[in-house]
């Protein structure tokens, strides 16, 4: 026996067995709303990691950090050489020299800022005649290396960067005199040690950096042909043992440059000493190149505009 309530709807009489007409419809509903939660629950699992970040919202970056400035200069220099070249002469020859010497460097920002990269490009060309003057030596030489360093402090106005090095070396010496081997190449990959010192002197107000930096390769690898064989041969398909393994034991090169910089209201004058060492010992071959050359130049410390940026906050290289 069916009864209307005062809702409009049949409710169940006692003892008829009927069930109340809305009762499915709230089952249904039920499991609707579970099929909904059971799908979103993978995307709140997602969204948990995140929750710390809205309690704490992520931090924006000042406008007060520095900009990181790069240290460019670039020399032109004129000196003395010697070159020995047992490949082509048992006679040592003497004369003169013209360089470019090109340098970039600049904070990467990691290590707090202390690590630094640097880019060197040494390009070298001589002439020199042996002690009689009957011949001349013709010597091309261009070097570069990429480096990384590490800043440290040890005094007040002096900054010690240590680090290592990755490059390479080519060049060429020539004999006007020779027939059969007039030339013979120099070809080097290095992995080399290097060390710069920079002291900040007060004179009259103005900042005076005196630097020094040293290069001295570890391990590598270099060419040389045989003793006694000729180009030509190299030619026809005997490269046999002629890429060698290059350390102390056969090779020793030093690279010295010591330079002063002095400020100028439109410019920063550069004057630097270089000397360059370099010997190889191989294949009963003997070689040694040495350098004097006297560099002048310029140096700045710029940066490339991106947005609004604050002109008057700035991380130099050489502070």
């Amino acid at each position: 026996m069916k009864l209307r309530g005062k809702g409009g709807c049949f409710s169940e009489g006692r003892g008829t067995g009927y069930k109340v007409q809305g009762e499915g419809y709230r089952v249904k509903g039920e499991r609707v709303k579970n099929k909904i939660a059971l799908y979103l629950l993978p995307f709140t699992l997602y969204l948990l990691p995140l929750l710390p970040f809205t309690l704490h919202p992520l931090p924006v970056l000042s406008q007060d950090v520095p900009i990181s400035l790069t240290y460019k200069s670039t020399l032109l220099g004129f000196g003395t050489n010697s070159v020995y070249d047992s490949y082509l002469s048992p006679l040592k020859y003497t004369g003169d020299n013209v360089g470019l010497y090109y340098e970039q460097m600049k904070n990467t920002g990691l290590m707090n800022g202390n690590l630094s990269a640097q880019h060197l490009l040494n390009a070298n060309y001589s002439w020199s005649k042996n002690s009689s003057g009957t011949a001349s030596y013709y010597t091309g030489i261009m070097e570069y290396n990429y480096g990384l360093h590490y800043r440290l402090r040890p005094v007040n106005k002096l900054q010690v960067f240590a680090g290592a090095q990755a490059g390479g070396l080519l060049g060429f010496v020539y004999n006007t005199r020779n027939g059969n081997n007039p030339a013979t190449g120099k070809a080097h990959l290095n992995l080399s040690l290097s060390a710069i010192a920079d002291y900040k002197m007060q004179i009259r107000s103005q900042p005076i950096h005196f630097k020094y930096q040293l290069g001295l390769p570890l391990i590598g690898a270099m060419y040389s042909p045989q003793f006694g064989e000729s180009y030509y041969e190299i030619g026809l398909g005997a490269t046999d043992n002629l890429v060698h393994l290059a350390s102390f034991h056969n090779y020793f090169s030093a690279r010295n440059m010591l330079s002063a910089e002095l400020p100028f209201n439109a410019f920063t004058l550069r004057l630097a000493y270089y000397f360059s060492f370099y010997e190889t010992r191989i294949n009963d071959l003997d070689t040694r190149l040495i350098t004097n050359t006297f560099y002048i130049g310029f140096s700045q410390n710029f940066f490339v505009v991106s947005g609004k940026q604050k002109k008057n906050n700035y991380r130099y290289v050489f502070e």
